[in-house]
């Protein structure tokens, strides 16, 4: 008799697609607010000089961050993807991304709460709205061409 014991929790390729889709989806969120809150979308109120200017220094600001810090938190998550046996999917989830990761993610939170709650202006935060938004669109790509790729290929690769 021949078992059929299949393996329970989240393949490698649904973890990347989990953390990719979590990443697409916050970047773009974050990224069409800011432009709403800079530019006043849909209204095309503001795109003279000083607000081309801005946004593309919180486009540069957010793809030089997107590039040095979450491009490599990526990266750990990926390797960490490569390991991970947990067969509960939501614990496996959180293994995933790991302590640093998360205390990331929850940093990045907090400090949009607080520029909520501190009152500052719909266009400041819409700069670092850009800004974070980008990087998180930035990285996300190698979420999504790890999860296309065998795993060998995938592990120690820096950029």
């Amino acid at each position: 008799m021949e078992s059929t014991h299949t393996k329970s929790g989240l393949s490698r390729t649904q973890h990347l697609w989990i953390a990719a889709g979590i990443w697409t989806l916050v970047g773009a969120g974050l990224f069409v607010m800011g432009l709403v809150f800079w530019f006043h979308f849909p209204y095309l109120g503001f795109l003279d000089t000083r607000h081309l200017l801005g946004g593309a220094a919180a486009l540069t600001v957010g793809l030089v961050k997107g590039k040095l810090i979450l491009d490599r938190t990526a990266g750990r998550v990926i390797e960490r993807v490569e390991t991970l046996q947990e067969p509960n999917p939501f614990k496996s989830v959180f293994q995933m991304f790991g302590a640093k990761t998360i205390a990331l993610i929850l940093a990045m939170m907090g400090i949009g709460i607080v520029l909520r709650v501190a009152g500052v202006s719909f266009e400041v935060r819409g700069l670092i709205y850009i800004a974070v938004g980008i990087a998180l669109l930035w990285s996300c790509r190698r979420y999504w061409v790890a999860s296309f790729q065998p795993a060998s290929l995938v592990i120690g690769e820096d950029s």
